[in-house]
C-alpha cells in the first residue's frame, strides 16, 4: 500500500489542497513558506510516526486569512494498492473501487473559544469512505505509521544510547526485537551472562576490594541501623527495551576507520531509519518515509547519490518517499514526473497528466535541466532568456530600473533559443490553472531592419583584393520583405506558441537584444562594450585603463563621424551592432562588459523605462516581479 492522495482544508496557510503522490520518490520543492513542511506535518498528523513522537493539532494550525481564524480543519489521506493481507488489517474501514481496495483516513479538528483568549482543540480520527465511518482502531492505526526525518537533525545524538533513544525506537519496531511471551531474547540472554560475569568479578575477583570498600567501609556506616543498605555492581535494566536503549550505532570510514562527521552521520541515520521501511516476515502496512530538507548537513554529491539510491530502490524495496528540499542539485536530478512545486499553500505535480509537457519534453529536460536551471523551481518569478548575453545583461538592467531580480525572488534561466517552448511548458497546467509563478519569456524578433541590408564591410582576400561584403547574406529577409500585418502576425504567432497560464512572452521590436540596446538611450554603453570585447578577444592580452580610454575616444570619434554623415538612429545602431553579427566579438563577453558599465552609468531610470526599444524588457521584468 502507498499514500496516493492528500486532501487538506484549513490547515495552517493551506486553505484547500488536493495533491496526488507517486508510488516511489516524491520531491517537494518551492520557496520558503510555500507549504512544504505543512504537507509533511499534515500526513504525520493522520498517520502517526514510528517512535510515537508526540505531535498533535494546536490552535495555530487552523487556517487564518490574516483577520479571521477558522474553527474547523480536515486532513484526509487516501491509500491505494492494498494487498489482501493489508485489506484484512483494515477490514472495517476499507473500500472497493472495481477490484481494487483503497483506504481513506480523515483527521477532523475543531477549535473552541473558552474566553480570555483561551482555546481548546478537539480532534477525531476516522477511517472509511464517508462521514459515517468509524474510529480507527489502535492496532490498525499502528500499521499506518511513517518514518519521519526532521531537518537539521543531530544524527550523532539521535543514534547515541539514552533512555528513549531514536535508535532504540527504530530497533524496537523491527520484528526481531519484539519480545515474544515465554521466550528469552538472545540479547537478554547475553546481558544476563554479562551481568553474571560482572557479579563474579566484583564478588570474588579483583573488583571485590572495591565492592567491599563501598559496602563495609562507607555504606554500612552512613546507613541507619534499622535500615542497613548494601550494593552490588551490574548492568541496570535487563529488559529487552532497556538493552536497546544502551546500544549505539557507530559509523566509521572504511578507508581509514576514523569516526564520522556530521554529514556522514546523517547518512548513517537515514540508513538506520530505513530499517523501519524494510520489514520482513510478511509485514503488512504502510512503508513511507517523510524526509524534511534532505540536504541538511549533506553535501551536493551525497545528495545526488542518495536520491539516485532512492530512485533505484523504492520499487525494489517497496517503500515510498515524500521529501522536501531547497537543493537545486536534487531538483535537477529527479524525474520531473516525481517533482511537486509548492507555491502559496498549493501544490502542483509535474506528472505528465498535469502539465502541458509532451513526452519528448520530459526526455529533453532530463538531459539538459541542470542544477543552475533548476533554481526556477524555487522562484517567485522566472525570466527565460535565449542566450548567455541576456543572462548577463538583464540582471544589471533590472537593477537600473529599481527592480533587482534577487529582491523580487526572480530566477533568470538561459534555456537557449531552441528550448524556450519546452521550459515554458513546465509552468503550464492542462486544466488551465495558474501556479502563481509568473514566467516571462524574452525572445528576439530576429528580423533585421531595412537599413541593415544596405550595410557592407571590407574584406581583404588572400589575393590582396579588397571587397565590400554585405552584412546580411544568403538572401536574409528584412522588415521591407514583410507587410505590417505579416510582421504583426509573426510576433503574435511566436507569443501564442509559448504563452499560457502565468507564462507571458515579450518579443523585441526588430532584430536582437544587442541591436535594441544600440537603438536606445543605452547605445553608448553597448557600443563601448562591443569594442572592448573585440580588443579582449584579440589575443587574450590584459585590458588596461589606458586601453579603455582609447576605446572610449575611438567610440566618440566614430559617433561624431556618423553624426557628420547624418546617419539615422537605425543606421548608427546597425554600425554599432555589426561586429557582433560578423562574429568579431563574443556576445557573452559583450554582455559581461555591458553589465559592468551599466551598473556605473548615470543614465536616468525614467529615460530607460520610457524608451520604446527597451519597453519589452521593462514589461518582462515587471511581469516576473508581480508589479
Amino acid at each position: 500500500m502507498y499514500l496516493s492522495a492528500l486532501k487538506i482544508h484549513n490547515f495552517r496557510k493551506i486553505q484547500h489542497l488536493h495533491i496526488e503522490f507517486n508510488k516511489g520518490v516524491n520531491l517537494l520543492v518551492g520557496e520558503n513558506d510555500a507549504g512544504k513542511t505543512s504537507i509533511l506535518d499534515a500526513i504525520r498528523l493522520v498517520t502517526g510516526v514510528h517512535g510515537n513522537d508526540y505531535f498533535r493539532v494546536t490552535h495555530d494550525d487552523f487556517y487564518t486569512d490574516g483577520t479571521t481564524r477558522c474553527n474547523d480543519l480536515q486532513i484526509t489521506c487516501e491509500f491505494k494498492d492494498l494487498s489482501n493481507q493489508e485489506s484484512a488489517s483494515f477490514l472495517e474501514w476499507v473500500s472497493i473501487d472495481g477490484d481494487k481496495y483503497y483506504l481513506k483516513v480523515t483527521l477532523s479538528a475543531k477549535r473552541r473559544d473558552k474566553g480570555n483568549s483561551l482555546f481548546e482543540v478537539y480532534h477525531d480520527l476516522r477511517a472509511g469512505e464517508d462521514e459515517e465511518s468509524g474510529a480507527i482502531g489502535g492496532e490498525a492505526k499502528s500499521k499506518l505509521r511513517v518514518t519521519y526525518l526532521k531537518p537539521l537533525r543531530d544524527a550523532a545524538y539521535e543514534l547515541a544510547p539514552r533512555r528513549g533513544s531514536r535508535l532504540s525506537q527504530i530497533l524496537g519496531a523491527y520484528e526481531i526485537f519484539q519480545q515474544q511471551p515465554n521466550v528469552v531474547h538472545p540479547l537478554v540472554d547475553s546481558m544476563n551472562k554479562a551481568n553474571s560475569e560482572i557479579k563474579d568479578y566484583f564478588g570474588d575477583k579483583d573488583g571485590k576490594i572495591v565492592a567491599d570498600t563501598i559496602n563495609d567501609t562507607y555504606l554500612k556506616e552512613i546507613s541507619l541501623k534499622n535500615n542497613p543498605l548494601s550494593s552490588r555492581f551490574g548492568i541496570a535494566g535487563n529488559e529487552l527495551g532497556r538493552i536497546l536503549e544502551k546500544l549505539e550505532l557507530i559509523g566509521f570510514s572504511q578507508s581509514d576507520e576514523t569516526n564520522l562527521g556530521l554529514g556522514s552521520n546523517n547518512l548513517l541515520f537515514i540508513a538506520a531509519e530505513m530499517l523501519l521501511l524494510k520489514k520482513d516476515n510478511g509485514y503488512t502496512g504502510l512503508k513511507l518515509s517523510l524526509i524534511e530538507e534532505i540536504e541538511a548537513h549533506i553535501h551536493p554529491q551525497s545528495q545526488i547519490n542518495l536520491i539516485d539510491f532512492l530512485n533505484k530502490h523504492c520499487a525494489k524495496l517497496e517503500f515510498q518517499n515524500i521529501i522536501s528540499t531547497h537543493s537545486n542539485s536534487l531538483a535537477s536530478k529527479i524525474d520531473l514526473n516525481n517533482l511537486i512545486i509548492c507555491k502559496n499553500g498549493k501544490a502542483f505535480s509535474l506528472d505528465h497528466k498535469n502539465t502541458m509537457l509532451e513526452k519528448g519534453d520530459y526526455a529533453f529536460l532530463s538531459r539538459f535541466l541542470d542544477d543552475t536551471k533548476a533554481n526556477l523551481f524555487f522562484a517567485n518569478g522566472v525570466l527565460m532568456v535565449e542566450g548567455d548575453a541576456e543572462n548577463l545583461m538583464i540582471p544589471a538592467f533590472a537593477e537600473k530600473i529599481d527592480l533587482p531580480l534577487h529582491k523580487y525572488g526572480i530566477s533568470i534561466v538561459n534555456v537557449g533559443s531552441t528550448a524556450l517552448l519546452r521550459y515554458s511548458r513546465i509552468f503550464q497546467r492542462r486544466n488551465g490553472e495558474k501556479m502563481g509563478i509568473r514566467v516571462a519569456c524574452i525572445s528576439d524578433r530576429d528580423i533585421p531592419p531595412k537599413v541593415a541590408s544596405d550595410y557592407t564591410y571590407e574584406v581583404r582576400r588572400s589575393s590582396g583584393i579588397v571587397e565590400q561584403v554585405p552584412l546580411l547574406t544568403n538572401g536574409r529577409k528584412t522588415e521591407e520583405d514583410f507587410t505590417e500585418i505579416q510582421l504583426a502576425e509573426k510576433i503574435t504567432s511566436k507569443k501564442e506558441k509559448f504563452r499560457g497560464g502565468d507564462v507571458e512572452v515579450y518579443v523585441g521590436n526588430t532584430w536582437t537584444l544587442e541591436y535594441e540596446l544600440a537603438n536606445s538611450v543605452l547605445s553608448h554603453l553597448i557600443h563601448r562594450a562591443i569594442q572592448i570585447a573585440i580588443k579582449i578577444d584579440d589575443g587574450g592580452k590584459p585590458f588596461s585603463k589606458v586601453d579603455y580610454l582609447k576605446v572610449l575616444r575611438s567610440c566618440e570619434e566614430q559617433r561624431e563621424e556618423w553624426r557628420a554623415k547624418a546617419f539615422t538612429n537605425e543606421q548608427i545602431a546597425v554600425q554599432i551592432y555589426a561586429p557582433l553579427e560578423r562574429k568579431l566579438a563574443s556576445k557573452a563577453v559583450t554582455g559581461q562588459i555591458f553589465a559592468f558599465l551599466l551598473r556605473r552609468d548615470k543614465t536616468d531610470k525614467a529615460a530607460i523605462i520610457v524608451d520604446p526599444a527597451l519597453k519589452y524588457l521593462v514589461d518582462a521584468i515587471k511581469h516576473a516581479a508581480h508589479v
